[in-house]
């Protein structure tokens, strides 16, 4: 972790021109897995295949580990696992990755709607799934549900506790106790029940082994985009730059002449620092770009995803939050005007929590609204021709800011 960093003298790669060495010309070799019940729609005819050869390189292997499979006796539920339910165990695998201790996802249209991981010793399996289910349960029904560890029957009752209010359309997990999956066809004959393995071995931080691996972006025309897999440089907290700085000149004549210097006044908390760290996290592969999310004690509060400007995401993000802890008291509302209302709320749920952003803010108006919330601290990679602005504002409104230094886009 480094302090006070001047993060103005910084060359940000994504303002840089970086390219590869591919070559001329790609030869990919797919090897057929399964045939899917149907591709994002029925009509759709789709299979999954896995990536074979890549540029005469061998790189099967990472399919043969990670393996996902259903597990349900007849196979089926609901017909069969859809192109839309194998993204979204895929896409959870890719959020799962990053946690040794036990930890809970919940996907619609591979979006992060539920999320929360161990924080504690005292906080059980059961403790989180709740934890991760309570976060939103209105868009958490009917969603994927999955785990990094085994399920157990323990896990099974309470994934229906709460029947018909909630149940899950798909069940994945690395693991079943014996006697689980028959347990959950004879709750559900509909539930798609599916097994993944070997979350280790996906590649997340930056210098991982990516075993060839290249991420393939669909375009219309007969077109696709190559590119490497996105990995990480945040590890940790130690990987955040504290306090950053930005020093701001203009020139006069031939000569540069100091504005003024803007530091970050307030540090995070250690338990924000791993908040922060989680946040992050979760915006690699839970929310699209432009992304922000709001985590506290381990627990997503809420997220503003895919939105088309950072501001609208900032504001989605407190408006979702705010209901969905109305909705955790039981307070009545009408959701089309806002959250009106949530003076109500007896524990306000952004009050020191920790928020990431994708990309960086342009402006400062993003923090003075998460500064109303009570929001502690933020995580962001800088770049702004107005980053002493923004810097003004945290420390305005009191909150913590850190730097990435690096930005973790994602359109998918």
């Amino acid at each position: 972790m480094t302090e006070g960093t001047d993060i103005s003298k910084r060359k940000l790669t994504y303002k840089e021109r970086t390219e590869g060495d591919f070559p001329d010309r790609l030869v990919i070799e797919l090897e057929k897995e399964w045939d899917l019940k149907y591709g994002e729609n029925p009509g759709q005819h789709a299979a999954i295949y896995a990536l074979d050869i890549v540029r005469e390189q061998y790189i099967g292997k990472m399919a043969e580990l990670t393996n996902i499979q259903s597990v349900r006796s007849d196979g089926k539920g609901k017909g069969g696992l859809s192109l839309t339910n194998t993204m979204d165990i895929s896409r959870a695998m890719d959020n799962l990755k990053f946690y040794k201790k036990p930890t809970f996802a919940i996907l619609k249209h591979t979006i992060i709607s539920g999320f929360a991981t161990q924080t504690s010793e005292e906080q059980s399996p059961v403790d989180l799934f709740r934890l991760a289910r309570d976060s939103d349960l209105r868009s958490n029904f009917g969603g994927t549900v999955t785990c990094n560890i085994p399920l157990t029957k323990e896990l099974a009752e309470a994934y229906y506790e709460l029947h018909p209010t909630f149940f899950p359309d798909v069940i994945a997990a690395p693991g079943y106790d014996d006697g689980v999956v028959s347990m959950l066809e004879q709750k559900s004959a509909n539930v798609r029940i599916a097994e993944f393995s070997h979350l280790s071995v996906l590649p997340k931080f930056e210098g991982d082994n990516t075993y060839g691996l290249v991420s393939i972006k669909e375009m219309p025309g007969g077109r696709v985009g190559i590119q490497d897999v996105y990995l990480t440089a945040i590890k940790g907290p130690e990987d955040l730059i504290v306090n950053p700085k930005v020093v701001r000149k203009k020139k006069v004549g031939e000569k540069w002449e100091l504005i003024g210097t803007y530091v970050v006044e307030r540090k995070p908390t250690i338990e924000q620092l791993y908040d922060l760290v989680i946040a992050w996290w979760l915006n690699i592969a839970g929310a699209r770009s432009n992304g922000v999310v709001a985590v506290k004690d381990g627990v997503l509060v809420s997220m503003g995803s895919g939105q088309v400007e950072r501001v609208g995401a900032v504001e989605q993000m407190i408006v979702k939050g705010m209901q969905k802890a109305m909705d955790r008291e039981g307070i009545k509302y009408d959701p089309l005007m806002g959250i009106n209302g949530y003076g109500q709320i007896s524990k306000n749920p952004f009050e020191g929590a920790s928020v990431s952003s994708d990309a960086f803010f342009p402006f400062g108006d993003s923090i003075e609204s998460l500064g109303r919330v009570g929001v502690g601290a933020v995580v962001q990679p800088f770049g702004s021709m107005r980053d002493y602005e923004v810097i003004e504002a945290a420390n305005k409104c009191k909150i913590a800011m850190v730097a990435s230094d690096r930005r973790c886009f994602g359109h998918f």
